[in-house]
């Protein structure tokens, strides 16, 4: 009697997909046309930790403040800090570089399975 449903297949681009990309420049794209362009360097069930663009968030904040560059973070590193997405998600990330083009660290794998209905494609 349930051989008769065809089996479950959910084609939206998830976490396997992700892991596929490790070690490479990735986009994501979220169903409201959020770009993340992130760069997964480990991933496990607590933490994933890589490299995000400046393109990729709106503001970066320490202690109430907003981190604009290199000088300011060397304060917030090796600490977690609110990372604003561009669609105004606030997420917590662990800070440990700051560079003129990309900051790196790592987000907790649960803030990031909250996202996996948002994801309508990753392209590596």
């Amino acid at each position: 009697m349930w051989n008769n449903f065809p089996p479950y297949q959910d084609n939206r681009p998830g976490v396997s997909n992700l892991l596929q990309c490790m070690n490479k420049w990735v986009t994501i794209q979220l169903a409201d046309g959020t770009n993340l362009h992130v760069y997964v360097t480990n991933a496990n069930f607590n933490l994933a930790s890589g490299f995000l663009t400046h393109q990729s968030y709106n503001s970066l904040v320490c202690n109430g403040a907003a981190i604009q560059n290199p000088q300011q973070a060397e304060a917030c590193k090796d600490q977690w800090v609110e990372l604003v997405l561009p669609n105004h998600i606030s997420l917590s990330f662990y800070l440990t570089h700051f560079d003129d083009h990309v900051i790196g660290g790592s987000f907790q794998s649960n803030q990031l399975f909250g996202l996996y209905n948002l994801v309508a494609s990753v392209q590596c």
